[in-house]
C-alpha cells in the first residue's frame, strides 16, 4: 500500500474512509523493515503520520521508541476527542500499544527497566485523558477500572511513581483523588489529594487551586480546618463562612452559606462533600451546649446533662422541634460522634466519662 503512492499519503487516505483494517495493514508494513525514499520524502500533512514514519526511520532505538510513544499519544488524544465513528480506530491502536510494549521490552532486555517505564509513563498520560473525558462527560463511574488497572499496576512496582514526571503525577493524584471524592471515599480522596498537592509547584497558583477545592471539604470532613491565610493565598475566600461555620457548630450560618455557595460549589463538583458536612456541624454545636453545661453543674452532674439546653440550641439554629432534637442526638450518637446515650424518662443526656466527643475523622466518613 505504501509503495503505491507513499506511506504518508496512504495513512491520510485510509482514515479519511475510517478504515481501521486496511490502516492495520498498513502499519504492519513499519515491522522488521526500512522506508523507501517514496516513503521519506512523502510529504506528512499528519502529525500522525510523520511520527509514525519518524519511528520506521529511527528502527529498534531508543529514538524509535519515543517517536512511537509520540505517535501512540497523539492517536489516543484523536480517539478521544472525536464524538462519533471511532471503533475503527481501536485496532490500529491497539498495534501502536503493541508496537510500543515490544519495542520497549527489547530495548531494556534482561538487566534494565528503563524504557518499560517510559512506556508505562506514556500509558499514564492516556489514562489521565481517559479520565478526563469520562467525567466530562458525567460517567464517573467508568473512571473505577482504569483507576483499578493504575493502582494495581503500582502495587505490582508497575512504575516507581518518584521517577515520574511530577507535572504527570499531579494531574493522576488529582484525577484520581477527584474520582474518590465523588464515589464518597473521603479518606483515600484526601491522600491522592494531599500528593497532588505536595509535589504541585507554589508558582502554579491555578493547579493548587483547583486541587484544594476538592481537598479542603475532605479535610473538612475529617475535622482539619485550614487557616484564613491558605483560603486567601489560593482564591478560596468562598469558603471561608463554611469553614468557620463547621467548626464553631454554627449550624444555621452553616445552612446560610451553603445556599449562598451552592451554585459555585456545584460548579465545582463538590456540593455534595460540602453538605455533608453539617452533621459535623451539629456535633461541634453539641459539645459546645456540653462545655457551656459543664461550667454551670458540679460532680456526676456533668455527665448526666438535662435535654432541655439541647432542645433550646436545636431549636435556635435549626428551627427544630424537640422530637427533632431527640433524633439527631440519637443519630449523633448512633454513628459515633456522640459517646453516650439518651435517657427519654428522665430527660437527660448521658454522656461519656472518657472522650464523649471522638475525633471528627473517627466517624465522620461512616456519616
Amino acid at each position: 500500500m505504501a509503495g503505491n503512492g507513499g506511506f504518508c499519503r496512504s495513512f491520510v487516505e485510509l482514515c479519511d474512509l475510517n478504515d481501521g483494517f486496511e490502516l492495520h495493514k498498513l502499519l504492519r508494513t513499519t515491522t522488521g523493515t526500512h522506508p523507501t525514499e517514496e516513503d521519506k520524502k512523502d510529504s506528512c500533512d499528519d502529525d500522525i503520520a510523520a511520527a509514525v514514519v519518524a519511528a520506521w526511520s529511527a528502527g529498534d532505538t531508543p529514538e524509535g521508541l519515543e517517536s512511537a510513544l509520540d505517535a501512540l499519544q497523539k492517536w489516543s488524544n484523536r480517539y478521544l476527542d472525536r464524538n462519533a465513528k471511532v471503533r475503527w480506530m481501536l485496532t490500529p491502536m491497539l498495534w501502536l500499544a503493541a508496537r510500543t510494549r515490544q519495542l520497549a521490552v527489547q530495548l531494556d532486555g534482561s538487566d534494565s527497566r528503563r524504557y518499560r517505564e517510559r512506556v508505562v509513563e506514556g500509558a499514564l498520560v492516556i489514562c489521565c485523558e481517559l479520565l478526563r473525558l469520562y467525567s466530562s462527560l458525567g460517567q464517573a463511574s467508568q473512571c473505577a477500572f482504569v483507576l483499578t488497572t493504575v493502582g494495581n499496576a503500582s502495587k505490582n512496582n508497575a512504575f516507581d511513581a518518584v521517577k515520574l514526571p511530577k507535572s504527570l503525577l499531579v494531574t493522576l493524584y488529582f484525577l484520581w483523588g477527584k474520582h474518590l471524592v465523588m464515589a464518597g471515599s473521603i479518606e483515600e480522596a484526601e491522600d491522592k489529594l494531599n500528593r497532588a498537592l505536595a509535589i504541585c509547584p507554589l508558582k502554579a497558583a491555578r493547579n493548587r487551586c483547583q486541587i484544594l477545592r476538592y481537598l479542603i471539604p475532605c479535610r473538612l470532613r475529617l475535622g482539619q480546618y485550614p487557616t484564613q491565610g491558605l483560603l486567601k493565598r489560593n482564591d478560596l475566600q468562598s469558603l471561608t463562612g463554611i469553614v468557620a461555620a463547621t467548626a464553631t457548630g454554627n449550624v444555621k450560618r452553616f445552612s446560610e452559606e451553603l445556599e449562598k455557595q451552592e451554585d459555585t460549589l456545584i460548579c465545582w463538583g463538590t456540593y455534595l462533600v460540602v453538605e455533608k458536612l453539617k452533621i459535623v456541624a451539629y456535633r461541634n454545636l453539641v459539645r459546645h451546649v456540653y462545655e457551656i453545661q459543664c461550667e454551670l453543674l458540679e460532680g456526676a452532674q456533668k455527665v448526666k446533662q438535662d435535654l432541655a439546653p439541647f432542645e433550646q440550641a436545636f431549636q435556635w439554629q435549626d428551627d427544630c422541634t424537640p422530637d427533632e432534637t431527640l433524633c439527631l442526638l440519637a443519630h449523633l450518637i448512633y454513628i459515633g460522634a456522640v459517646r453516650g446515650y439518651l435517657s427519654d424518662v428522665h430527660r437527660k443526656v448521658v454522656f461519656s466519662k472518657e472522650m464523649p466527643f471522638p475525633p471528627v475523622s473517627s466517624w465522620s466518613t461512616k456519616a
